[in-house]
């Protein structure tokens, strides 16, 4: 999906009804003061193909959920998604609001955290393949500031979903986070601004201990990361991360302590 600097595309007509579907849907969970979540057969069903969700289909299904000759590695670039897709596990959302905020973003994600914890399947292993995608078209056009924002909001609420189990990942064409295999090559780039939210798996521990966080920080994301998959860990990841929590509180007791508990946005 290609847009032009300044155009963002056309929304999806079906996108902003949250209520009046089954009460066993996201979408009946959710209180109207947020976009609809669709199901991948939803959008296939319900959206043109120009729309941003019928966009950001295309990419889950050519982009991250396929194989990449930079990857690094065989396999699709998300080893989760050719399965969610056939379960049908993915929700997509838009959040068409003309001057979106940090403040304004982070209280719709909060509210899809709740929503995804109480979405079906709750359960492993059929919860792992599951995925809220919320996307953010009129953030298209403000380039690096509308990319930064994203990034901000991610930064921010992060350690919240962390200490639940969960994961929030920042997409957008300015994502400069290299791949676990190839450092030259950029797996979280989206043609639309957007956050993912998704379960905690194995394969997340270097996204536990970037060198943007403080010493408490990844101090705070290893205790969870034990706590939520010590039991499934291979003991290699599980001593891996043992031993990377010992390196951060070790260093909470070498820096000043505003220093550690400080949050610093990226800029």
């Amino acid at each position: 999906m290609k847009t032009e600097l300044g155009q963002s595309p056309a929304p999806c007509k079906h996108a902003a009804a949250a209520a009046g579907h089954n009460d066993q849907t996201p979408a009946a969970m959710q209180s109207s003061a947020v976009p609809r979540l669709m199901r991948v057969s939803e959008v296939e069903r319900e959206c043109e193909p120009t729309s941003t969700l019928a966009g950001m289909l295309k990419w889950v299904r050519e982009f991250i959920g396929a194989p990449h000759p930079n990857l690094g590695r065989s396999g699709s670039i998300c080893p989760f998604v050719p399965g969610a897709l056939n379960m049908d596990t993915i929700w997509i959302s838009e959040v068409a609001d003309a001057e979106p905020t940090v403040d304004s973003i982070s209280e719709i994600i909060k509210e899809y955290r709740n929503v995804f914890l109480a979405t079906e399947p709750t359960k492993s292993p059929d919860s792992i393949n599951k995925a809220f995608l919320v996307a953010f078209p009129t953030l298209t056009a403000r380039g690096a500031e509308g990319a930064a924002l994203v990034d901000k909001v991610q930064y921010r609420l992060k350690p919240y979903f962390v200490d639940q189990g969960m994961m929030l990942g920042e997409f957008h064409s300015m994502n400069e986070s290299p791949g676990l295999r190839n450092p030259d090559f950029r797996p979280l780039r989206s043609p639309v601004p957007m956050l993912a939210i998704r379960l905690m798996v194995e394969s997340d521990l270097p996204f536990m201990t970037r060198d943007l966080y403080a010493p408490a920080e990844r101090a705070a994301f290893l205790r969870s990361y034990l706590y939520r998959l010590g039991g499934s860990l291979k003991p290699s990841k599980f001593n891996e991360a043992l031993e990377k929590l010992i390196v951060a509180e070790v260093a909470m007791r070498t820096v000043p302590a505003e220093a550690s508990e400080a949050a610093v946005e990226p800029a």
